[in-house]
C-alpha cells in the first residue's frame, strides 16, 4: 500500500495549525496513520479510488480553505484531478505502492481579477449613474465597460511617451510610440486587513518567475488619496453602496474600481494630447525599458491619510505582502520558492505623497530592513501642484529616508511644476543647481534630481502638437506629470 503525506506552509514557515480532512470515494474522513510535527500521513488504497483533500488553516478568514482531488487508477498510478496553484504535488513510485507528498502553500492573497472586472459593469446598483443625481458626466469614460478581459492589456498605438532625455533644448521632449505591455495583470484581494483590501499587480513577461527565478524587483505606487477626491464627487454616490449599514463602497464600488484601479492602469486616449487623467502605468513601465513589477494599492476614504492605506504604512506588513505577491505569481509559473523580494522603489503622485509619507515618516519603520536596505528609490510626481512649501514637506521625508543606511546609495527624484523662481529650498534639499526652465538637474552621482516642468513648457508643447488639452491651468499639468514621467524615473533607475 502507498501513503500520502500532507503539510502546509505559510511564507517561510511550516503551519502546524492547518487541519487536513481526507476522504476516499466520498466516504467518512480518514484517520491519519501518523502525525509528526506539521506532517499528517495517510494510507492510500490499493484499488482505484478518488481522494478528496481539504486544508483548513487556523485563520480561515485570512487564509481561506484549499481543496484538492487526486485519483488512483487500477495500476496504482496517481494523478491530480483538481490541484490549486498553491498546492505542490510530488508523486514517488517506491514499492510496494506510490508515495504522494502534497504541500499546501497557505496565502493571505486571493485572485479577485474577475470580480474587479465585473464591478465595472455600468448597470445596476454598482454603477452610480442611472438615474444620475446631478452631473455624472465625469463617470462616462471613453472606453467600453466592463472590459472583456482585465489582462492582457491592449496595445496602444501612436501614443505620446516622454523621450529620453525628457527635457532638452529648453523644452519637454516626447515621442510617438506603439506599446504593448506584455505581462499578466491581476487584482489581488487582501482579506483580514483594513486597508488596502485590494492591490493591482502587473508582472511583465520579462521579469522571470519560473523555477530558479531570482528575487523580483518591485515598484509600489500610491495614487491620490481618495478623501482628497470626495469634494470632486468621487467615492460618495448613494447608489454605489455595498454595505447598507455604513454606506461603505470599499473596495468593490464602481468609483473605487474605475478611478482607483482601472484608470491608473490604462490610457484612454493620448495622455498628453487627449486626456492626462488616465496614467497608463504598465505602459510607462514598458516604455522605460526597465523590467519591474508594478504594485498599485487601492486606498479607502478615511479621516486621516494614513488610514487610507493603514497596514501598508508599516514596513513589516508591506514586506510580508510583497513577498506573498512574489510567491503567488511564482506559483502561477510552477515555482514554489518563497523568499525576499529584490530592489524596491516607491512613488506617489498628487496627494498620494501623504500616503508615501505615512510610510517614510513612521517611527517603527526607521530600523526595518525593508526601509533601510530593500527600498532604494523614491519618486515624487508633482506632490502639491504649484505649492512649493507643501512640496518641500513631501521631499523632506524622502531625503530623510535617503540619509539613512549607506551614504549616497539611495535615489530620490522630484518632478514638479512649481514656479522656478520658488524652487530654491527644494534644490538646496536635493543638492542640485537650477537651470533654465524647463530643466533637469541632478547630483554628480545622478542619484538625486529635480525635473522642473512649469505650465508654460506644457502649453508650448500642446500648441506645437495641436493637442486638445491646453494646459492653461495647474490642474491639467498636475495630471500630465504622472501620466508621462513615470517612464523617465524608471529610465534613470537602478533596475
Amino acid at each position: 500500500m502507498g501513503r500520502i503525506t500532507l503539510s502546509a506552509r505559510v511564507g517561510r514557515e511550516a503551519m502546524p495549525q492547518c487541519q487536513f480532512t481526507v476522504t476516499v470515494n466520498g466516504g467518512s474522513p480518514a484517520t491519519p496513520t501518523e502525525e509528526i510535527l506539521e506532517e499528517s500521513q495517510y494510507t492510500l488504497p490499493d484499488a482505484s479510488a478518488r481522494i478528496d483533500i481539504r486544508a483548513d488553516p487556523f485563520d480561515p478568514v485570512r487564509y481561506g480553505t484549499t481543496e484538492a482531488r487526486l485519483e488512483i487508477d487500477a495500476s496504482g498510478s496517481v494523478r491530480a484531478v483538481l490541484l490549486p496553484e498553491n498546492c505542490h504535488l510530488t508523486v514517488l513510485p517506491p514499492a510496494p505502492g506510490p508515495r504522494v507528498i502534497m504541500v499546501v502553500h497557505v496565502t493571505p492573497l486571493r485572485d479577485a481579477t474577475e470580480q474587479a472586472r465585473t464591478s465595472l459593469e455600468r448597470t445596476g446598483a454598482d454603477y452610480p449613474g442611472a438615474p444620475p443625481p446631478g452631473d455624472m458626466s465625469f463617470r462616462i469614460p471613453p472606453v467600453a465597460l466592463p472590459p472583456t478581459a482585465y489582462s492582457p492589456l491592449p496595445e496602444t498605438t501612436g501614443t505620446t511617451f516622454v523621450a529620453s532625455p525628457a527635457v532638452g533644448d529648453r523644452a519637454i521632449q516626447v515621442e510617438s510610440r506603439t506599446v504593448t505591455p506584455n505581462g499578466e495583470l491581476v487584482v489581488l484581494s487582501l482579506p483580514g486587513i483594513e486597508a488596502p483590501r485590494l492591490v493591482a499587480v502587473h508582472w511583465p513577461d520579462a521579469v522571470p518567475r519560473g523555477p530558479g527565478a531570482p528575487p523580483a524587483p518591485f515598484l509600489v505606487l500610491f495614487g491620490p488619496t481618495t478623501a482628497d477626491q470626495v469634494p470632486d464627487g468621487l467615492f460618495t454616490n448613494a447608489l454605489d453602496r455595498h454595505d447598507p449599514g455604513t454606506g461603505d463602497t470599499y473596495p468593490w464600488g464602481w468609483d473605487y474600481q474605475f478611478f482607483g484601479l482601472l484608470r491608473p492602469l490604462r490610457y484612454m486616449g493620448d495622455p498628453l494630447l487627449d486626456d492626462p487623467l488616465p496614467k497608463g502605468l504598465p505602459y510607462q513601465v514598458h516604455a522605460s525599458g526597465r523590467n519591474v513589477v508594478l504594485v498599485l494599492p487601492l486606498p479607502r476614504v478615511a479621516a486621516q491619510p494614513c488610514g487610507e492605506i493603514a497596514s501598508f504604512a508599516e514596513a513589516a506588513v508591506l514586506e510580508e505582502y510583497l513577498e506573498e505577491i512574489q510567491a503567488f505569481m511564482f506559483r502561477r509559473a510552477g515555482n514554489f520558492a518563497f523568499g525576499s523580494i529584490g530592489r524596491l522603489a516607491m512613488g506617489s503622485f498628487g496627494s498620494g505623497h501623504a500616503l508615501l509619507s505615512c510610510f517614510l515618516a513612521r517611527a517603527a519603520n526607521q530600523t526595518h530592513p525593508l526601509f533601510l536596505d530593500t527600498l532604494q528609490e523614491v519618486y515624487l510626481f508633482d506632490p502639491h501642484a504649484d505649492e512649493a512649501g507643501a512640496t518641500d514637506d513631501a521631499l523632506a521625508h524622502a531625503t530623510a529616508w535617503a540619509a539613512r543606511g549607506p551614504a549616497g546609495a539611495k535615489t530620490v527624484r522630484l518632478y514638479t511644476q512649481n514656479d522656478p523662481a520658488k524652487l530654491g529650498p527644494l534644490l538646496a534639499r536635493l543638492g542640485v543647481t537650477a537651470g533654465v526652465p524647463p530643466f533637469h538637474a541632478e547630483t554628480a552621482d545622478g542619484r538625486k534630481s529635480l525635473t522642473s516642468l512649469p505650465p508654460a513648457a506644457w502649453q508650448s508643447l500642446a500648441r506645437r502638437l495641436e493637442g486638445r488639452v491646453s494646459y492653461a491651468d495647474s490642474g491639467q499639468v498636475h495630471e500630465a506629470i504622472p501620466a508621462l514621467m513615470v517612464t523617465d524615473a524608471l529610465r534613470r533607475s537602478g533596475f
